[in-house]
């Protein structure tokens, strides 16, 4: 990881701990997956550093974000995301999330227009049936999965590296190293909201976006939410949609194919961003005087 920035922020009544590159450049904020934290996004940033302002926060009950979690759900996390690009005085910010920052991404775009400039999504967990109730036995099994999460996170950090290795071989160190810490770190009070996903009225909100958005996927036989046919949903949804499928992947996609999702990002940002924030710097040179 690059020589940061990092501080804390109040929103919306947490202290949101973020890392950040800096520079007078357009902002692009990275929301993190389930569990992960803020750092997991190392290698991400460092390849568009170069050209954009990128800040990367800890979600509510993540890494070193302090506040109570409280009853967490997606239209809650997207507040907390706007929160932060006020707080920050960011302005129209471009929003990449993955999983569950993707539709945080994705509720923040459709419910703040005014705050997002265009979005990215990386295998959000769009769900078959939005209007789910989860059963008895759900809910009794989130109490093994807490207490797996727990007995992981006890482990040593090289060994929870070393189960990352054997479980994700194609990972570099540079994701598997953060990913590993970042399972240390997060409320454990949190496992139960992967089960509000299915909630998510995501076909409403992505109805609702007017800015320039991806959608990443991958193959569903990999264990990827989004398959061909909620993708082709999404763009009969939302008009400015478009899709981008990265073979071999999985759920983590950038882990998974990181020069082709960073090709399709860089992609992306090119035909919708650039142009516009060159544009953008320009006038604001000329009313500065440099003109």
């Amino acid at each position: 990881m690059g020589v940061w920035s990092q501080g804390t922020v109040s929103a919306n009544g947490l202290e949101v701990f973020y890392r950040r590159t800096g520079g007078d450049k357009p902002p692009l904020l990275l929301l993190h997956g389930y569990t992960d934290n803020g750092a997991c996004w190392g290698p991400t940033a460092q390849a568009l550093e170069a050209d954009y302002d990128i800040i990367m926060p800890d979600a509510r009950g993540h890494g070193q974000t302090s506040g109570a979690p409280g009853t967490m759900n997606t239209a809650l996390l997207a507040q907390d995301a706007a929160a932060i690009i006020r707080a920050l005085d960011l302005g129209k910010t471009i929003v990449f999330g993955h999983s569950m920052g993707g539709i945080t991404a994705l509720a923040l775009a459709a419910n703040d227009p005014d705050l997002v400039l265009a979005a990215m999504l990386e295998d959000p967990p769009f769900m078959l049936d939005e209007h789910f109730a989860p059963s008895a036995e759900q809910v009794q099994n989130l109490e093994v999965e807490k207490k797996d999460a727990q007995a992981f996170r006890m482990l040593p950090l090289e060994a929870r590296i070393a189960r990352g290795r054997a479980d994700n071989p194609g990972w570099s160190d540079d994701e598997l190293v953060p990913w590993a810490a970042s399972k240390g770190e997060f409320n454990l009070d949190i496992v139960s909201f992967h089960l509000g996903f299915r909630g998510y009225l995501w076909r409403q909100d992505i109805a609702k976006v007017t800015c320039p958005l991806l959608l990443i996927t991958g193959n569903a036989a990999k264990g990827c939410f989004v398959t061909p046919e909620l993708a082709l949903v999404s763009e009969q949804l939302c008009p400015t949609c478009t899709t981008a499928y990265i073979n071999g992947a999985g759920h983590c996609i950038h882990r998974d194919r990181f020069d082709e999702t960073m090709a399709a990002v860089s992609s992306f940002l090119k035909q919708n961003i650039q142009k516009e924030a060159g544009t953008r710097q320009s006038d604001k040179g000329s009313a500065r005087g440099f003109g």
